[in-house]
């Protein structure tokens, strides 16, 4: 007589191991989003006053880093439950919305690529217009956002350091001690920028002194430069993230199956 052995029930369950892969990446992801999220509230709330008379938010890194970080907690939670709960229904939204910012990701890398130098005059033309809202009471983190990238980069305004002539207060015509000037982060050193009136008048001097002060160097061309220089490493980075993602998409869409297989009845 042949003994019949219950089958293991086990066997059928869905990887755990897939489970617990999507869990611990979405819950890393997710402590970052908290943390930028909570950047961005902070600095939101302490700015109240600002933002009551604010019109529009188009300059504020600070509204950036709450959409971007609200976006991600949404997603990264909504990973987190789908894989612990074996839910298929998250599983099935959390793959869709990463295959679509994959897809979009792609597309605009391409179109990026193509049509570089129009990117950059956009670009350009942004930054010129950051520039004339220089010293705007309404955006003071644009302040602290250009002095921090002039003086890190080792830069100057957008193409050079002449567009600082486009804002009020710097202009050549403006009544006040920092005509014909720039930004102390325009000037080279940390020692020169402790004198925060370091590159008032600058255009009034000759062009071998102004040169030993300030960088003349716009920084969208610094920037431009440093990409050209460092296309492997942007392309290796680049592609790190598409495959992490890729990866994420295809585990949540093996997790997924997996979970509907066992559910499915078998008919016998």
């Amino acid at each position: 007589m042949t003994q019949v052995h219950p089958q293991d029930s086990r066997q059928e369950d869905p990887s755990r191991i897939l489970k617990y892969i999507i869990f611990f990446v979405n819950v890393l992801f997710w402590f970052l989003s908290i943390i930028v999220l909570g950047i961005g509230i902070f600095v939101m709330v302490e700015k109240r006053d600002v933002y009551s008379k604010l019109t529009d938010l188009y300059y504020d890194p600070a509204v950036l880093f709450v959409v971007f970080g609200g976006l991600m907690f949404i997603l990264t939670f909504t990973g987190c439950i789908g894989a612990l709960r074996e839910n298929t229904c998250l599983l099935a939204f959390y793959a869709g919305i990463i295959t679509v910012l994959l897809i979009m990701e792609v597309i605009c890398g391409i179109v990026g690529f193509v049509n570089s130098d129009k990117l950059e005059e956009n670009i350009d033309e942004k930054l010129q217009n950051a520039i004339v809202f220089y010293r705007d009471p309404t955006k003071p983190d644009l302040h602290f956002l250009i002095d921090t990238a002039q003086t890190e980069l080792g830069c100057c305004g957008s193409r050079s350091y002449t567009d600082w002539e486009a804002n009020i207060y710097f202009n050549c015509s403006a009544p006040s001690v920092s005509a014909c000037g720039v930004p102390f982060s325009c000037c080279k050193t940390e020692d020169l920028q402790t004198n925060r009136q370091c590159g008032y008048g600058i255009h009034k001097l000759s062009p071998s002194y102004r040169q030993d002060l300030i960088h003349e160097e716009g920084c969208l061309n610094l920037s431009v430069q440093w990409f050209k220089d460092n296309l492997a490493l942007i392309g290796g980075l680049s592609f790190g993230v598409v495959s992490l993602q890729l990866v994420t998409v295809c585990l949540a869409g093996m997790f997924r199956r997996q979970i509907l297989d066992v559910k499915q009845p078998s008919g016998d």
